[in-house]
């Protein structure tokens, strides 16, 4: 992570209404926001990949602060090359950096990891804090700032990043940790934990943060919807294909075809998750998504069952034009080949096979007449 706590050489400032030129040198309140990569320097990485990595790792933080509710309006940044800051209002977005924020972000992290090889997976660390901030024309500056970042660069927040089942770890200063978290809607003091983190000569008090349920659902919705919509794009692949060769089968089929069904509202299903994942109940998002899946499994199977159906008309008349040419080289080795009545029969049957639509009633009828006289003769 570089330059700390002043604006980095190359950092790119984004201005929003929030941080005005006509705010110039204002001190306010806000609260922060900084994550960085793990191990975003290590060897083996190249600057193509780095640049991969943080072109995820804004894309993931867009969706999730859209997705929380925390417009541009109402935040700021500065980027750290290995990661950025964040200043949120105060004013009713920052609790939503305590929930649904972690949410969104676990779910966004898991998309864009499960897209990208083992070597640009993203993991990150965030710590969250609020204090004044003095915005200038060349970005901000203030000491909570300073503290926020001292907090992203904890070791006991490092090895909580490593010791983690998914790829986040949070931490909040204690200040935070008193005002937003503890004042949430549902709060386990058991899931976080109190650390000290030394300052200069001292020490601090901070809260390694868990999010369990939050996380942990993020990361598992994010899993289970992309297993739904791999599927139901192989329902609809399924099902397009099932109506094409149903339309070939009736141009050359004159028996009756049964319809396709389509995808039986799995689209509008997959609409209602919504509900769940606004109002923040992750628990009844998870049960939603795994009724989901099971079925989007079933409707591949149905899917799978109709293809198959409106193919068999196909595949018997291939199968009958395969046994009249076998029963004619048959004849043709039985020395029968001139045989009048039985060529005519051959004939018939052809006739038949080769007319569309084919009949397969009256198809079968006669390539079973002409086995018989072969057979009979």
């Amino acid at each position: 992570m570089t330059g700390r706590g002043a604006h980095a050489p190359h950092a790119r400032v984004v201005e929003f209404p929030l941080t005005s030129v006509s705010h110039s040198h204002r001190r306010v309140h806000r609260a922060i926001i900084c994550v960085d990569i793990e191990s975003f320097c290590r060897p083996g990485l190249n600057d193509s990949q780095r640049a991969d990595m943080r072109g995820g790792l804004y894309d993931a933080l867009e969706r999730s602060f859209a997705r929380a509710g925390i417009p541009p309006d109402d935040r700021y940044h500065e980027d750290r090359g290995d990661g950025a800051f964040f200043l949120v209002q105060t004013e009713g977005p920052q609790s939503r950096l305590v929930e649904p924020l972690p949410f969104h972000l676990s779910a966004e992290l898991e998309r864009h990891n499960q897209s990208v090889g083992a070597e640009t997976r993203i993991r990150l660390r965030v710590a969250l804090h609020a204090g004044y901030v003095h915005h200038d024309p060349k970005g901000v500056v203030g000491t909570a700032l300073n503290e926020a970042f001292r907090l992203l660069d904890a070791p006991d927040l490092r090895q909580a990043l490593q010791d983690a089942p998914g790829d986040l770890a949070f931490i909040a200063s204690a200040q935070f940790h008193q005002d937003v978290i503890r004042s949430r809607r549902v709060f386990d003091p058991s899931a976080d934990r109190k650390v000290l983190i030394a300052v200069k000569e001292s020490e601090v008090e901070a809260w390694l943060c868990a999010f369990a349920d939050q996380v942990r659902a993020g990361r598992e919705y994010s899993d289970a919807l992309s297993r739904v919509r791999t599927v139901l794009g192989s329902v609809e692949a399924t099902l397009r294909k099932a109506r094409e060769v149903r339309d070939a089968t009736v141009r050359k089929i004159s028996s009756p075809v049964p319809e396709v069904p389509d995808a039986a509202g799995l689209l509008e299903r997959l609409a209602d998750l919504d509900e769940p994942r606004e109002r923040h109940r992750w628990a009844r998002l998870l049960a939603g998504a795994s009724e989901l899946e099971r079925a989007a499994a079933s409707a591949l199977e149905r899917a799978d069952a109709a293809l198959t159906l409106v193919q068999e008309p196909l595949d018997m008349r291939e199968e009958l034009r395969g046994g009249l040419a076998s029963l004619q080289v048959m004849a043709r080795n039985l020395g029968r080949a001139e045989d009048p009545r039985l060529d005519g029969l051959y004939q018939a049957a052809h006739d038949v096979l080769w007319t569309a639509p084919c009949d397969l009633d009256d198809a079968e009828s006669a390539v079973m007449r002409y086995m018989r006289e072969l057979q009979d003769g």
